[in-house]
C-alpha cells in the first residue's frame, strides 16, 4: 500500500532515517571513545516496535518508572541491559536492576537509605552505583539558555556539598562503591560547549573525591535530526577530549542516553485537509490532525512541514493568509499561518516533518484517540506498528454498576 493512500491522521517512522542516526551515534562514540553503551530513553517514545528494534541494534533501555521497566522486560531486555534513572524510583525495580547487574543512577535521599539496607541484606554481594550530579550550568556556561531560570532540580548538588555527602554515605558501606557519575543536564540551547563543561565537571569531581569510575553517563538532550544544528560527532568529539584529561577509555565507559535526537529525523505526522472556511477576512484550513498530536503542551508556534497537493496547483489562486487548524473543538487548536501561497483544498495533505518523537507518547486521549503508526521499511514496504485506537481500546478496564 502506498503511503498517500493510507487513512490519515497517522504517524510514520522511516527506517532508513532511523538507521542513519543510529549509525551516526555509534560512529561518534566509536571514533571519540571506543568503550561505550548506547542507551535509549524509553520515556521519549515507548512504541513497542521501536524498543524491540533498538534492542536488536545493541541499545540498553534507559527507564525512569516501573511501567517502563516492565515494558522493557516484556520486550526482552535483561536487567543487565537496563539503566535506571529517576527522582522517583520503585523499590522493587531498583533492587532487581542492582541485583541483575544493571546501571542505577541515584537521584534521591531515600536511595542512600535503601543502599544501606541492601548492603546488610546481601553482605556477600558488591554493589556498584552511579550518582546523578547537579551542578550550576548557568555559572559554568553563562551564555547557555537554561530550561528553568533557577537551574535543574535533579541529582545531588555539587556546590552545596550534597554530592560529597552522598558519596560519603554510599562509600561508608563496605560492599558498595560509587563507580559512575550521571551528568545529564538540560538546556534549551543544547550547545556542544555545555557537554564539554559537563565532561570537565566529571573530571573535576573524580579528581576531587578520588573516584575510580567505571562509567560516565552523559545523558541525553542532544540536537538530532537537523542538519543546521550540532550532531553526535560534534558532541562526542568535545566530550571525549575533556574526559581524556583524566579517564582512560579502556577502563571507563561513556553511557549515552539519547531520546528524541535519535528518532526525530525518521518521524513524521501526516494529515489531510477536510474543509476550507471563509470567515470575515480570514481563511481557515481544517485538518484531521491536531495540535494535541504535535504539541500537547501548547508551547510551539513553528512546525516544520511540507505539502502534498491532491491535484495540480497551477490553476489555483495565491492566498494572502491561510490558518491551518486542527480537528478539535478548541479555539487554540491553530497550528500555523501560510502566507502568500497556493490555496489549499480538501484532499491536500500536510506532512509534519520530525514530528512524533516525543508527542507520540504525550498524546492525550482528547476527543480523538491515538492515531495509527506506520513503519516505512528500507525497501519501501509498509508495516502497521499500531492500529488507531477505538472505544474498544479506550473502554478496557473500565467498570460500572
Amino acid at each position: 500500500m502506498e503511503t498517500n493512500k493510507l487513512q490519515t491522521p497517522f504517524y510514520r517512522v522511516k527506517e532508513k532515517d532511523l538507521l542513519y542516526d543510529i549509525n551516526l551515534l555509534k560512529e561518534a562514540l566509536t571514533n571519540n571513545w571506543g568503550n561505550f553503551i548506547m542507551g535509549y530513553s524509553v520515556k521519549t517514545n515507548s512504541l513497542p516496535w521501536l524498543l524491540r528494534y533498538l534492542k536488536e541494534y545493541g541499545f540498553y533501555a534507559e527507564v525512569v518508572s516501573d511501567m517502563e521497566y516492565d515494558i522493557a522486560k516484556r520486550l526482552g531486555y535483561t536487567d543487565d541491559k537496563i539503566v535506571y534513572n529517576s527522582p522517583i524510583k520503585d523499590r522493587e525495580v531498583w533492587e532487581q536492576v542492582l541485583l541483575g547487574g544493571g546501571y542505577v543512577n541515584f537521584d534521591s535521599t531515600y536511595e542512600l537509605q535503601w543502599i544501606g539496607e541492601m548492603s546488610k541484606t546481601y553482605p556477600e554481594r558488591e554493589f556498584k552505583v552511579g550518582l546523578r550530579v547537579n551542578c550550576d550550568i548557568g555559572s559554568l556556561c553563562p551564555e547557555e539558555q537554561l530550561v528553568e531560570e533557577e537551574g535543574g532540580r535533579f541529582g545531588y548538588c555539587y556546590e552545596n556539598g550534597k554530592l560529597k555527602e552522598a558519596i560519603d554515605i554510599v562509600q561508608s558501606f563496605p560492599n558498595v562503591k560509587v563507580t559512575g557519575l550521571h551528568l545529564h543536564s538540560s538546556t534549551q540551547s543544547r550547545t556542544v560547549k555545555v557537554y564539554g563543561a559537563l565532561a570537565k565537571m566529571a573530571v573535576k569531581i573524580a579528581k576531587e573525591y578520588d573516584l575510580n569510575l567505571e562509567f560516565v553517563d552523559m545523558g541525553g538532550g542532544y540536537f538530532g535530526g537537523r542538519d543546521d544544528k550540532p550532531n553526535y560527532l560534534n558532541y562526542f568529539e568535545e566530550i571525549g577530549k575533556e574526559l581524556r584529561e583524566y579517564f582512560n577509555p579502556e577502563k571507563t565507559k561513556i553511557i549515552a542516553e539519547p531520546g528524541v535526537s535519535l528518532i526525530s529525523r525518521g518521524m513524521s505526522f501526516e494529515t489531510t485537509v477536510l474543509d476550507v472556511k471563509d470567515i470575515r477576512n480570514h481563511k481557515f484550513i481544517v485538518t484531521d490532525g491536531s495540535r494535541v498530536n504535535l504539541n500537547p503542551l501548547v508551547t510551539r508556534h513553528v512546525y516544520p512541514h511540507h505539502m502534498v497537493y491532491g491535484t495540480d496547483t497551477s490553476n489555483r489562486d495565491i492566498v494572502k493568509s491561510q490558518w491551518v487548524c486542527g480537528a478539535t473543538c478548541m479555539e487554540y487548536d491553530r497550528l500555523f499561518e501560510i502566507v502568500d501561497d497556493v490555496a489549499l483544498q480538501p484532499g491536500d495533505r500536510i506532512v509534519y516533518d520530525t514530528a512524533g518523537g516525543y508527542t507520540m507518547c504525550l498524546n492525550p486521549l482528547f476527543i480523538h484517540y491515538f492515531p495509527a503508526i506506520w513503519i516505512e521499511k528500507v525497501d519501501g514496504s509498509l508495516y502497521q506498528a499500531r492500529e488507531p485506537w477505538t472505544n474498544d481500546e479506550y473502554m478496557q478496564k473500565y467498570h460500572w454498576e
